[in-house]
């Protein structure tokens, strides 16, 4: 037996929720798809009424409802709790993580500090740190980025941005003490990037495979980076780069850095990663320097395993 369907009108009578508010949640954050009557109209079911009261509930408690939304579809509350739902065989949907990421765009643009603070913490209380950095501040940090060079925010947006998620990133890393006698990584943006949140990530992950970490930021000096690499003796170097042309201008010096290597016959070896690294593999016309694809933490699995550390 096929299940009736609702109109909107029904709907807002059950709910107590404005046609306006139901299309809006519907049409901006997809908390219901109502499929298509036979008269053209939107359909909704028993359980989208139930989605919405719950979602209704949660934002009568203070819960954003970009939050309230994320919650429901990535199955983070209590099944028990779930309306029109049995905990029986309930199996919680994929996660969805492009909703809390636009929320915290909002907030960059809008240079709202407080909204965006308070919903990272939510964010902190729910997730794993290590899904909060992959799939939640590095996409945000991202498409920053991306909207920044097509013109869709401003540099001052972008810059706000980048340094909450920076911020919130070294408190991450923060949290962790290698040992002592762990080996060294040095990290550094490459020459001409701006930014270094990428290898921040790359240091956050580093750490947790137990290697001790030195940052030294955003385009070093070439003349910084052999000294350290010759006085340091560090296990391995790691650059990021996120932009290919970046990479191609840098190609001489990271060749020179490999004769230094080579003539100095150090240990270290030299990783590249970042958005600009496709695939992995040595430099072309190098032996020390490798790049190395993917995100932080595959990053960091492919280094320990070049390393041959265990």
């Amino acid at each position: 037996m096929t299940s009736r369907l609702y109109t909107v009108k029904e709907v807002s009578l059950r709910t107590g929720m404005s046609t306006q508010l139901i299309r809006k949640w519907e049409d901006r954050y997809e908390a219901v798809k109502p499929e298509r009557m036979t008269n053209g109209y939107r359909g909704y079911t028993k359980e989208d009424i139930d989605t919405l009261l719950w979602l209704k509930g949660q934002v009568d408690e203070g819960v954003p409802i970009g939050m309230a939304v994320m919650e429901w579809k990535n199955g983070l509350e209590d099944a028990s709790a779930r309306p029109g739902q049995k905990q029986e065989g309930l199996k919680p949907p994929s996660p969805d993580w492009s909703m809390p990421i636009e929320f915290l765009l909002q907030c960059f643009t809008q240079l709202d500090l407080g909204s965006a603070q308070r919903f990272y913490e939510q964010l902190l209380a729910m997730h794993h740190l290590e899904h909060l950095l992959l799939n939640i501040l590095e996409p945000a940090l991202v498409e920053l980025g991306e909207r920044r060079e097509l013109g869709g925010i401003s540099e001052y947006q972008e810059h706000f941005g980048s340094h909450f998620i920076r911020d919130k990133v070294l408190a991450i890393r923060g949290l962790f003490r290698p040992n002592d006698d762990s080996p060294l990584l040095v990290t550094a943006s490459g020459p001409g990037e701006r930014h270094e949140l990428g290898i921040q990530l790359i240091g956050f992950f580093a750490q947790q495979e137990g290697f001790r970490v030195v940052c030294l930021g955003s385009s070093p000096s070439e003349k910084g980076i052999f000294d350290c690499l010759a006085e340091v003796k560090p296990s391995a170097f790691t650059l990021s780069f996120s932009n290919g042309e970046r990479l191609g201008t840098a190609a001489a010096f990271l060749l020179r850095l490999d004769r230094m290597i080579q003539d100095s016959q150090l240990t270290a070896k030299v990783f590249i990663g970042g958005r600009a690294v496709r695939e992995d593999g040595l430099l072309p016309g190098a032996k020390h320097v490798f790049l190395v694809s993917g995100d932080g933490k595959i990053c960091i699995e492919k280094i320990k395993t070049r390393l041959l550390i265990s």
